[in-house]
């Protein structure tokens, strides 16, 4: 066998030479800005305010908790109130932080795993992969995305970095006062420290990452503040690292590229809770400064007017939404009024008191990482419950109805508001029931048909990201649905990223939603880079009507005009509140010869009941048995139950049922299906859980 000769390409060869350099000198020039400060240049950062280390621990004892972190309840206080009031919460915490201690984690999937004496900061420990800790981080990046589809994800060993387990041991310490989790705290960031040089290895790849570190790092400090400061090598070693954290965020904004995301907004959060720390700092109060204006700006840029973040996500909309609301309380807290902020933190919320389901969890609309701020409520409980958000958007906003639509789901917003937030405990007692109604919610596309424990959501949105679709799915006209507390019709969810691209194209399908496919086409045609959905479809809601006994929608988008034989797909969405019925109406309006197929995804536990020689019509569930009909098919159309997959949370993926009909002929057609949640089969769910 010969070889085929090497053409030489000289353009080419510079590119990568220049590069190579470019990086090696900042790799010179980062060295020295990002190596640790001493003591003393640390003081001079803070812009000579004070004269000796000592002196600034000692002004940091006087000035009282900073804004924001941690509760305003003295630690007893908040100890008795939850020994009194809340007794299976404190023995939650308890035990939470007792795993903690034993360095046994479930991330991303994992499952609980014993880690080791040594936590695997640099090691993604499902797959074995470990990155070197010595690499300069732009290095890295490179051989990040080489290993894409590999199936290591570099998604874990940036979760266990961003530390958001540290609360759960504050908390602990503050209801038991055993020093044990303080020494734990103290062990695990000291060795993050001295394992993680400022610059080097996997965890600064990713400025969000080292953000969302920051703002956990903080929090530990607000719960942990007294130990901190009294144990003098440890508190410089903490505050100098949290110092160059700052800087290296503030050199490596993530806003290169035109089009900004939830990762520029986590650098600005970051620097921000750093701003605030050290403010008085002249080189910190650039960072608030910036963060101050670019926050009030880039949420709304990142928002559309209706408060629908703009990735086309659920997901990314918790997170949004915990970054935007974390940020006006601090901002008010700090003395600044930003009215426009607060608007629009109060429509984001307003969005997810209507997407969440009546069982308190969100449908899982776009891609679904489980990304976090900040977790001070319920660690190691559901992620895919999002009803913190609108306890900590009632407090700070000051609205009831918010905060009772959170049901259960408070525990976050006790410790950003302490008192305040048990006082709104004590009066939702005795308030009315509160409910949901549905909504269009018209520059995101997103509709929701509700009715008591009734729920649909209907997805007619673009792709988001101006067209990017970076966390989108095909996922156009596919629809949630919801009854007696239990979900029947589902979106299958993410599965993971980057390690099995094969899984991750799966899920981002068109087939892998509850709506229609064309001559096994693809909604939007799906790019070989997992970060990209250019939207093509064009979707449209046409009409929202929501009356005393019905919801209804109307919806199309033109992703199959690009056929040789162009269908524009039309789907109606109507929630009988009367008679329990859902409804879906497809018109398929073009010429020509189309293979269509309709595709139903079961909740996992769904089951056929009854079952003969067809398509069942008839599943158990969770909740409430119900009906899934076929009210009108072309002649000659069949339904088939198979194996599908669904994905509750990243890294998670088991098997369910996917219920799909499939028809060959000519265009116009329609079809319509009804679905009918069995009366006495399971108690009505009530709102906000």
């Amino acid at each position: 066998m010969e070889l085929s000769p090497v053409r030489w390409d000289p353009i080419g060869a510079a590119r990568t030479l220049k590069g190579r350099v470019g990086r090696a000198l900042r790799r010179l020039h980062d060295r020295a800005r990002l190596a640790v400060p001493t003591e003393n240049a640390l003081l001079g950062d803070l812009g000579g305010l004070y004269g000796t280390f000592d002196e600034f621990l000692a002004a940091s004892r006087r000035d009282g908790a900073t804004p924001l972190f941690v509760c305003d309840l003295p630690r007893d206080a908040a100890a008795s109130y939850f020994a009194k009031r809340h007794p299976e919460r404190r023995a939650r915490v308890i035990a939470r932080a007792g795993t903690i201690c034993a360095h046994r984690f479930d991330l991303l999937g994992s499952g609980p795993r014993d880690l080791g004496p040594r936590l695997p900061w640099h090691a993604d420990f499902k797959s074995g992969r470990v990155w070197p800790e010595r690499a300069y981080f732009e290095d890295l990046r490179a051989r990040i995305e080489g290993d894409f589809g590999t199936g290591s994800d570099v998604k874990m060993p940036w979760e266990l970095s961003r530390f958001q387990h540290l609360p759960v041991l504050g908390q602990a310490l503050w209801f038991t006062s055993d020093r044990r989790y303080y020494e734990e705290f103290r062990a695990q960031v000291a060795d993050w420290i001295a394992r993680n040089r400022p610059g080097l290895g996997v965890n600064w790849a990713c400025t969000m990452d080292v953000a969302i570190r920051a703002v956990n790092w903080i929090w530990a400090y607000g719960f942990f503040r007294p130990e901190i400061l009294d144990d003098r090598p440890f508190a410089s070693t903490f505050l100098r690292s949290l110092y160059v954290h700052g800087r290296f965020i503030a050199a490596n904004l993530e806003n290169g590229a035109g089009i900004t995301s939830n990762h520029y907004f986590a650098d600005l959060v970051g620097l921000l809770f750093l701003g605030t720390l050290f403010r008085g700092a002249p080189e910190a109060d650039s960072w608030r400064g910036l963060a101050v204006s670019e926050i009030v700006r880039e949420n709304e840029r990142q928002t559309y007017p209706d408060g629908v973040d703009y990735e086309a996500s659920t997901s990314y909309h918790r997170l949004m939404t915990e970054m935007a609301l974390t940020s006006l309380i601090l901002l008010e807290r700090s003395g600044f009024r930003v009215p426009a902020l607060r608007d629009r933190v109060r429509a984001m919320a307003e969005y997810a008191a209507h997407y969440i389901k009546p069982d308190g969890r969100a449908p899982q609309i776009g891609d679904n990482d489980d990304g976090r701020l900040q977790i001070l409520g319920d660690y190691g409980g559901d992620r895919g419950d999002h009803r913190h958000l609108l306890a900590v958007a009632g407090c700070a906003l000051d609205d009831d109805l918010l905060f009772t639509l959170a049901g259960d789901g408070w525990e976050e917003a006790f410790w950003f508001f302490g008192d305040a937030c048990a006082r709104r405990l004590e009066r939702r007692g005795s308030a009315a029931r509160v409910s949901v109604t549905g909504r269009h919610f018209r520059h995101a596309g997103s509709v929701v048909l509700r009715h008591d424990d009734l729920y649909m959501f209907f997805d007619a949105g673009p792709v988001g990201l101006k067209g990017l679709g970076t966390h989108a799915h095909n996922d156009t006209l596919s629809v949630e649905i919801q009854a007696g507390g239990a979900d029947l019709i589902v979106d299958p969810g993410t599965g993971v990223y980057t390690p099995d691209l094969r899984l991750r194209d799966r899920l981002r399908s068109t087939a892998s939603h509850n709506t229609v496919r064309l001559d096994g086409e693809e909604i939007n045609p799906l790019p070989p880079r997992p970060f990209e959905l250019p939207g093509t479809d064009r979707p449209a809601v046409i009409r929202f009507v929501s009356r005393a006994g019905f919801d209804l929608a109307e919806a199309l988008h033109r992703g199959y005009t690009r056929l040789t034989d162009p269908v524009v797909h039309r789907r109606i969405v109507l929630l009988n509140k009367k008679t329990r019925r859902f409804l879906i109406e497809d018109r398929l309006e073009g010429q020509g010869a189309h293979r269509v197929e309709w595709f139903f995804h079961l909740a996992p536990g769904c089951a056929p009941i009854d079952r003969g020689d067809g398509a069942p019509a008839r599943f158990s569930s969770a909740g409430p048995a119900f009906r899934l009909e076929p009210v009108s098919l072309p002649e000659g159309a069949c339904g088939f139950l198979e194996e599908g997959v669904f994905s509750a949370g990243y890294g998670r993926v088991e098997r369910a049922l996917v219920l799909r009909f499939e028809w060959n002929g000519r265009l116009p057609a329609m079809g319509r299906f009804a679905i009918v949640p069995e009366e006495g089969a399971a108690a009505h769910a009530g709102e906000g859980g």
